[in-house]
């Protein structure tokens, strides 16, 4: 009998610490599995541009998705990696500031600042998902007019979520499309990244759909906390049924600890990663159910405790009237 008690004490220490190795390395290796790199060209030759896109900052509150876009342009398009060898105009769908950047031939290109919009609930979270749409052309002056292409096919217009880039006639007057090889990188903490580039052929245009959602371990954090509260809540509720039940006089260190839990509970719901405020679907899972059950707790042993003071001191009073 002890040397298998022995042996189980041996096997739960090791697992314990397999555990404790195992989120460990899941943590230091986290970021090459929430993190997204493709890449996509329509060039046929060696003369195009080369796009990279890489995410910023993520703003889910606000629906919001910022990248730096830097243009690098080769083959007859370049002086240098730094500098176009002819005007080169950028067309991107953004919500925020100019949708038009134009290079000068001849001068340094910089980075500029582009923001997406977001399409996604913020209240499903930790379950919460997000896309957006990211469009890109870019053209460069010709000489001789170019016939105009067919009309693009966009989303409706009456619809205030739509983002898709629309070409119009006057951004092509006298311009050609210019072959773009693709390069977007998204990383960010809490955040998965999931996408895909595709290619207009007509317009030379490239249509980047980037998805999101919240990361493993973050989903993994918030469900174990939401687990220690709702399990916390249970707990003293099952302490205060215990205290009722017994006659006599009322214990009152679960009163205490309802006390403490009723201002600890929101500290430790806010404990979940990036967690947006009172009234997301982690709340109704666990939070609000806690807190309910914790408050209710502290009511009914007060109330307890009141009524049975009572009766001790009015049997008290009847055993001094006695003798």
């Amino acid at each position: 009998m002890g040397i298998l008690r022995k042996i189980t004490q041996v096997f739960f220490i090791t697992g314990i610490v397999a555990i404790y190795f195992s989120v460990l390395w899941m943590g230091l290796t986290e970021e090459s599995r929430r993190s997204l790199t493709i890449t996509k060209s329509s060039a046929s030759s060696d003369d195009f541009v080369t796009i990279n896109v890489r995410v910023t900052s993520v703003n889910t509150a606000q629906g919001l998705i910022y990248e730096r876009v830097r243009l690098i342009p080769m083959g007859r398009f370049a002086l240098d990696k730094a500098t176009p060898a002819t005007d080169l105009k950028l067309l991107v769908n953004s919500v925020s500031g100019k949708q038009v950047a134009i290079f000068p031939k001849g001068e340094r290109i910089v980075p500029i600042e582009v923001t997406s919009l977001l399409s996604g609930n913020q209240n499903r979270y930790p379950f919460d998902r997000y896309s957006t749409e990211i469009d890109l052309l870019v053209t460069t002056p010709v000489k001789k007019k170019v016939e105009p292409l067919p009309d693009q096919k966009f989303d409706d217009p009456t619809n205030p979520l739509a983002t898709t880039l629309v070409v119009g006639a006057n951004d092509l007057d006298r311009s050609e499309p210019v072959p773009i090889s693709e390069n977007l990188i998204a990383t960010f903490s809490g955040i998965k990244f999931d996408g895909t580039i595709a290619e207009d052929d007509t317009y030379k245009l490239m249509h980047t759909t980037v998805e999101m959602r919240r990361s493993n371990n973050v989903i993994s954090v918030s469900l174990l906390v939401m687990t220690v509260m709702f399990v916390l809540a249970v707990c003293i509720m099952c302490m205060v049924l215990h205290v009722i039940a017994s006659p006599g006089d009322t214990n009152l260190v679960p009163l205490s600890l309802c006390v403490a839990l009723i201002f600890g509970l929101p500290a430790l719901r806010n404990v979940q990663p990036n967690v947006p405020g009172m009234g997301v679907l982690s709340d109704y899972i666990s939070f609000m159910w806690a807190e309910f059950m914790v408050s209710i707790s502290a009511i009914t042993l007060a109330c307890i405790w009141i009524i049975r003071s009572r009766g001790i001191r009015e049997a008290k009073r009847k055993r001094d009237m006695a003798l």
